[in-house]
């Protein structure tokens, strides 16, 4: 059955202390965290789950002392964590390490120049199907800008918490709004509400 995304309140499991996506605002600043891509992000399937674009492949990144391992990579549109404006679309890298801490690394991109990339996974999509699909994401993973790290839970069923979520607002990261109408009109739109923070910390750190 596909997610409908018009009855979240109807979503099992929703009702937690911890749940996301949330507003990003009031955060700490903080200066002994960083993040940086240890394995590239390369996508060898490409699936229709009827809400979004899903790529299954390889990629690993390191954040502090601990090292997580790809699951997989999907699209939200509009984007679903907020910061200063909704963003125009949210990438999430979704991770496990060695003992299944979940943790996803999100990418804000707003409206701008096409985006070659995305172009390409929208191109090579085929509705209703799972196929192979030899493409390197790593470029989409910043390398400058801000990130904004919280413990919340995922945004689709089971909406399991104790997610450590690492969002980046690149300084340059854009779709176009063709792209961004693409999603929209092949899915709909399946972005999570925005969910309460229940005085949550929420730390903050350059990319660089």
């Amino acid at each position: 059955m596909v997610l409908d995304y018009g009855k979240q309140a109807a979503w099992p499991n929703g009702f937690g202390a911890q749940e996301s996506p949330i507003a990003l605002h009031d955060a700490q600043v903080v200066a002994n965290l960083h993040l940086a891509v240890t394995a590239p992000y390369r996508m060898q399937t490409e699936l229709d789950d009827g809400t979004t674009i899903k790529l299954l492949g390889l990629g690993q990144v390191q954040i502090g002392t601990k090292a997580y391992d790809c699951v997989q990579t999907h699209f939200h549109v509009p984007a679903e964590h907020v910061i200063d404006q909704p963003a125009a679309l949210e990438l999430h890298f979704v991770h496990q390490n060695a003992i299944g801490q979940l943790c996803v690394v999100a990418v804000l991109f707003t409206k701008g120049a096409e985006n070659p990339l995305i172009q390409q996974v929208i191109d090579d999509f085929a509705p209703g199907t799972q196929h192979a699909e030899a493409i390197d994401l790593s470029a989409l993973m910043p390398t400058a800008g801000k990130v904004y790290h919280y413990l919340g839970s995922l945004t689709t069923p089971p909406l399991t918490e104790g997610v450590e979520w690492y969002v980046i607002q690149p300084k340059h990261a854009t779709v176009s709004a063709e792209q961004a109408a693409w999603f929209v009109h092949q899915f709909g739109t399946n972005n999570r509400d925005l969910q309460p923070r229940n005085d949550r910390v929420i730390q903050c750190f350059d990319l660089e």
